[in-house]
C-alpha cells in the first residue's frame, strides 16, 4: 500500500506565515477562506469600513490613493502581500482601494478571525503592524 506523503502547508509557503509552527499553520488555515477573483475586481473600497483582511494566495493586486490629483498606484501586491490590515487595526476607514489586476486566489478573514490570528500567530502579528505603520507613514507623505 502507498503512503500518501504530505507536504508543507501552503500557508508556510507565504512570507507572512514563512515563520509560523505546523500547528499555527493548520489553526490559521481554520480562520481563513479560500477565494479565486477575477481580475478587475475591486477587493476593497478607500473610504469603506474595513471588515476583513486578504492575504494574496496567487496573482497581483493594484493599491491606490485618491490624492488632489486623483488616483495614484502606490503598490502592487504579490503572493504572500496582504491588504486590510490597517482599517481593522485603527478601526478606521479604507485609507486605498485594492483591485485585482490578474485573477487573483486570495485568503480572507473576517475581523473577528483577523483579531484571533494577532493573537495566535505573534510572528504574523509582528509583520501585520510592522507593515501597517510603513504604510501609515507613506500614506502622510503622499497626502503631504
Amino acid at each position: 500500500m502507498a503512503r500518501k506523503t504530505l507536504g508543507r502547508d501552503p500557508l508556510l509557503e507565504l512570507d507572512l506565515f514563512a515563520e509560523c509552527t505546523p500547528a499555527e499553520a493548520r489553526r490559521l488555515r481554520s480562520l481563513l477562506t479560500l477565494l479565486n477573483v477575477a481580475a478587475g475586481t475591486e477587493l476593497i473600497s478607500g473610504g469603506s469600513y474595513g471588515f476583513e483582511f486578504l492575504v494574496i494566495a496567487a496573482g497581483q493586486a493594484e493599491v491606490s490613493i485618491e490624492t488632489v490629483s486623483g488616483p495614484v498606484v502606490v503598490a502592487t501586491l504579490e503572493a504572500g502581500e496582504f491588504a486590510g490590515e490597517m482599517s481593522l487595526l485603527g478601526r478606521q476607514r479604507r485609507s486605498a482601494t485594492v483591485t485585482a489586476t490578474t485573477p487573483l486566489t486570495v485568503y480572507v478573514a473576517n475581523s473577528a478571525e483577523f483579531a484571533t490570528i494577532l493573537e495566535e500567530a505573534p510572528s504574523v502579528a509582528a509583520k501585520i503592524r510592522a507593515a501597517a505603520s510603513a504604510r501609515q507613514e507613506a500614506n502622510r507623505s503622499l497626502a503631504a
